[in-house]
């Protein structure tokens, strides 16, 4: 998972593994501070909202596969949003 801007930018970043599946069928994100917990979750609903609209999303590993989600939902405002 890289963020879509940052890739079309050619900015090299370290990509995040997301697996859910029938052996790990939920999602804990645990970490301190500056940890990368909120662009993890971001990144999450950013790629969610793009297969949606069938935009391309920038994964790595042949076979990513992302579920449609009936429903994303935002908190907009929090003081980590800048």
């Amino acid at each position: 998972l890289r963020h879509p801007l940052l890739a079309l930018r050619g900015v090299d970043v370290v990509p995040n593994q997301v697996e859910i599946n029938a052996t790990y069928p939920g999602l804990i994100i645990t970490g301190p501070n500056a940890g990368g917990k909120t662009i993890i979750l971001k990144s999450l609903g950013l790629y969610a909202l793009m297969t949606r609209v069938g935009i391309p999303l920038p994964c790595e590993k042949e076979g990513t596969r992302v579920d449609l989600f009936r429903t994303v939902v935002a908190s907009i405002g929090d003081s980590q949003t800048a």
